[in-house]
């Protein structure tokens, strides 16, 4: 059971979740432990890293489940994903989840928690995007969204650029219904139609996974 992984949280502080290395004796399962710790604005809080990702379809009839503090706990086949994508063959790895981390059968811990998401995200060492499972042209995708963001940084540096200028779509990066087809199939990825998704003017390093 869920709710069996979970003791109260106090107000101000923080689940973080272990993620475990594949155990030998039982290399497809995912092992996770969660722990609370220190206030956010502690200065001895835990490092972590938080994954911004969309839950998905329904925990209900995935037949997807993992292992938290030795208890069943079923996910949706998109957290199962990257939880799988993410888990290290050797050392634990540190995350903030909110499918996880939050007891989503507490609404008084629910409703604190949201508020306290966007300290939880700030904190972080780094906030992985989890886009969903790679395809054939994702990773080319990706590569052309970077050499556009470098372009647009050096015209940057040369001059300075008003807001219509940034809006034209840069030519030397997307030429070409090749070119732009897989990059636009990546943009129409659920997770860019998030209402959490901003564009932040300071916080952690931001890593894409898929």
């Amino acid at each position: 059971m869920a709710s069996a992984c979970y003791t109260r949280l106090p107000e101000g502080s923080v689940r973080l979740l272990r993620l475990l290395p594949p155990d030998p004796d039982a290399p497809s399962q995912i092992k996770c432990r969660i722990s609370s710790f220190a206030l956010l604005d502690s200065e001895s809080a835990h490092a972590y890293e938080a994954l911004s990702y969309v839950w998905g379809s329904t925990v209900e009839g995935s037949g997807l489940s993992i292992a938290v503090n030795d208890h069943e706990f079923a996910v949706t086949p998109n957290l199962y994903a990257a939880l799988l994508h993410l888990r290290d063959a050797f050392v634990e790895r540190v995350l903030w989840i909110d499918a996880l981390c939050i007891n989503q059968n507490d609404d008084i811990e629910k409703g604190y928690q949201v508020q306290s998401m966007a300290r939880i995200y700030a904190k972080a060492n780094r906030v992985i995007v989890w886009l969903g499972e790679a395809t054939a042209d994702s990773g080319s995708a990706l590569r052309r969204l970077l050499e556009a963001a470098d372009t647009l940084s050096q015209e940057q540096q040369l001059h300075e650029i008003t807001f219509d200028e940034v809006q034209q779509p840069q030519e030397t990066a997307f030429e070409g219904r090749e070119q732009r087809s897989p990059v636009l199939a990546l943009l129409a990825r659920p997770w860019f139609r998030r209402i959490w998704v901003s564009a932040p003017n300071h916080g952690p390093s931001v890593r894409c996974a898929m």
